[in-house]
Parts: structure tokens; sequence; C-alpha cells
């Protein structure tokens, strides 16, 4: 293995722990959605959804400004991403 193979090898398993521990936050963040009697706290679960859409157009705007993809290349496969379910509704189902 190069020396170049290895840095990135290490720099990818970086990258993988921190989206680790940023899925535990999130886990911790949804569960923090519910109220004391275990209802939706619907300020919390209306902030989570603005980070949520916040988050989802940067990191599109992030790969279309880098040329990762054009919009349309986006645009398609969300809408493949959006079938695979069986259901083209403009959501994905959370499991």
């Amino acid at each position: 293995m190069s020396l170049l193979n290895w840095i990135f090898d290490i720099y990818q398993h970086t990258q993988i722990d921190d989206a680790r521990k940023e899925a535990a936050e999130a886990r911790r963040e949804a569960a923090a959605v519910r109220s004391a009697g275990g209802g939706v706290d619907a300020a919390r679960l209306e902030r989570a959804l603005g980070e949520l859409a916040l988050a989802t157009k940067t990191l599109q705007r992030v790969i279309v400004e880098k040329g990762i993809c054009s919009p349309d290349e986006f645009k398609s496969v969300l809408r493949q991403v959006d079938g695979e379910d069986g259901a083209r509704d403009g959501r994905a189902p959370l499991d």
C-alpha cells in the first residue's frame, strides 16, 4: 500500500467514525422529540425537520457546486431512490 493510499484510508476511517457519531446524535435528538407524556412535541419536531431540511439542501448544493453531479442527475437519482420503496411519494421510509 502506498503512502497516499494509507493516508486516504485513515481519512476515510475518520469520516466513517464521524458519520457514526453524527448518526448516534441524530438518534438521540429523535428520541428528544417525544414529550414527557410520550406524545410528540410539535415544536421540537418542527425544529428537527428544519435542521434536516437545511442539511439536505446544503449537501445537495455542495455536490452540485463541486461538480460531483448536475442538478438533473441529482433529481434523477432522487426520483429513483424515491421509488425504491414502491411508492413515488417524495418520501423515504425511516427504517
